[in-house]
């Protein structure tokens, strides 16, 4: 009797093991197929994270006719115009920010800016870092005196003297370099219509600029003349800058195709020639 119940038992537990060897392999089939799901779904949201619907703008904003970014967060000037219309072409949601001259590239570094715009020169060092758009129009960069001076006309003349220049404009480099070979001292200022109004003012013997920037300042200051010296420091393309990311290259390639059908449709021509005066897309270096 006893091995009776002994070989009942016996089997009523192989019979529970079985069942519960079946239970823990649906287990794991239930959980190889939620991490295959998973997975599915993360490669799913990856190949859908370089859509683009939001697009965080920085800018100086520090003045007209480039960028000037209000306190009240009204946008005016150039890349103001571009980029109402570069919101409305794509549907993106254009958001703007303010940065320092010196701190805009840095929030592109860190991903908290996708694209940088303040009428920027293409320069190499920027083109090796990060995105460059097509240019949206040319320019050239220049030295003015004032229409008095007798004292400077070419940039030898320079030497010994005190020569203004915006902070982080493409002409810096060329000056900075300019200074040393040549012996002058460089005074960089945020805004360049304070720096040309030193000029005006005796404090400055000579200011690098751009001519567009030039023209400008004098457009709506018509008591000041400035004379430009007889060498250009060079001519540039104007572009904007994008993160050199997945992200950052869709958007560029996307800016590319608005810009140029903004190109072609007139549409920046009349944008360059109500804040410059002139169609700077005829300017744009091939």
């Amino acid at each position: 009797m006893k091995k009776r119940v002994l070989a009942a038992m016996l089997v009523a537990m192989m019979t529970v093991a079985a069942v519960a060897g079946c239970g823990k392999s649906s287990d794991s089939e239930d959980t190889t197929k939620k991490e295959s799901s998973e997975e599915k779904k993360d490669e799913e949201t990856a190949g859908e994270s370089t859509e683009i619907d939001k697009v965080v703008v920085v800018t100086a904003g520090s003045g007209e006719p480039y960028s000037l970014l209000a306190d009240d967060g009204t946008w005016t000037g150039i890349d103001a115009e571009m980029w109402a219309e570069i919101e409305e072409r794509t549907g993106w949601k254009v958001e703007v920010k303010r940065a320092a001259f010196d701190a805009i590239w840095g929030e592109l570094d860190t991903e908290r800016a996708d694209v940088s715009a303040n009428c920027w020169a293409v320069k190499e060092e920027r083109t090796e870092k990060y995105n460059a758009t097509i240019p949206y129009y040319g320019d050239a960069q220049c030295i003015i005196v004032a229409e008095s001076n007798e004292d400077i006309y070419k940039f030898d003349d320079l030497a010994g003297k005190k020569v203004g220049c915006t902070n982080g404009q493409a002409a810096q480099t060329i000056i900075e370099q300019m200074a040393e070979e040549i012996g002058f001292e460089v005074v960089l200022y945020e805004d360049s219509s304070v720096g040309m109004n030193d000029l005006n003012l005796g404090r400055l013997d000579a200011y690098a600029n751009t001519t567009t920037n030039v023209n400008n300042f004098t457009h709506y200051n018509d008591t000041i003349s400035f004379r430009f010296l007889e060498e250009n420091l060079l001519a540039n393309n104007v572009a904007y800058f994008c993160t050199k990311t997945e992200r950052g290259e869709a958007i560029c390639e996307e800016l590319d195709k608005v810009i140029q059908d903004m190109l072609d449709d007139g549409t920046i021509a009349k944008i360059t020639e109500k804040w410059m005066f002139a169609d700077m897309t005829q300017l744009i270096q091939k």
